[in-house]
Order: C-alpha cells, then sequence, then structure tokens
C-alpha cells in the first residue's frame, strides 16, 4: 500500500494560509470567489515571506521549517496590495 508523505511544513503553510485568507476575507472580502482569491494571495505570499525567510537566513520565530512572522507579514501585505489594487 501507498502511504503519502506530505513535509509537516507544507501542512503548516497550507493551514496558516487558508486560515489568513478566510480571516481577511471576513474583514474585506464580498463574494466567495474573494475568499478563494485571497487565501491564493495569502499563499503566495507566505511562500515569498518563507523563502526570504530562508535566504536571510532570518531565525526570528520558526515552527520547524516554517519562518511564521516572515510568511505571515508578506501574505498579509500582498493580500492589502491585492484588495488595494482590484479597488
Amino acid at each position: 500500500m501507498n502511504s503519502l508523505n506530505i513535509p509537516p511544513a507544507i501542512v503548516i503553510i497550507l493551514i496558516l494560509s487558508v486560515l489568513y485568507g478566510a480571516l481577511f476575507h471576513l474583514w474585506k472580502g464580498k463574494t466567495w470567489r474573494d475568499m478563494g482569491s485571497l487565501i491564493l494571495v495569502a499563499l503566495t505570499g507566505f511562500i515569498i515571506g518563507q523563502i526570504l525567510g530562508i535566504y536571510l537566513q532570518l531565525d526570528v520565530l520558526k515552527l520547524g521549517q516554517v519562518h511564521i512572522i516572515e510568511g505571515t507579514l508578506f501574505a498579509w501585505l500582498l493580500m492589502l496590495a491585492f484588495v488595494w489594487l482590484r479597488g
């Protein structure tokens, strides 16, 4: 039987991105489509923050291999920029 081994870092990043996207949707979202878009934007921002945290070797607050501060910061910044640019 094949088992699916997903690294914990990916699971944490996905859970936080969905949480951030949903919270932002409660604040600024209007439609279900907005929520889907915000989750994708949050995921993109979190990945950018994660890459920068690894590249700059920042160890401010990490949960395993996940750079929580950097990922959260970029997720929220990208969601704010997305809503602002969308109008």
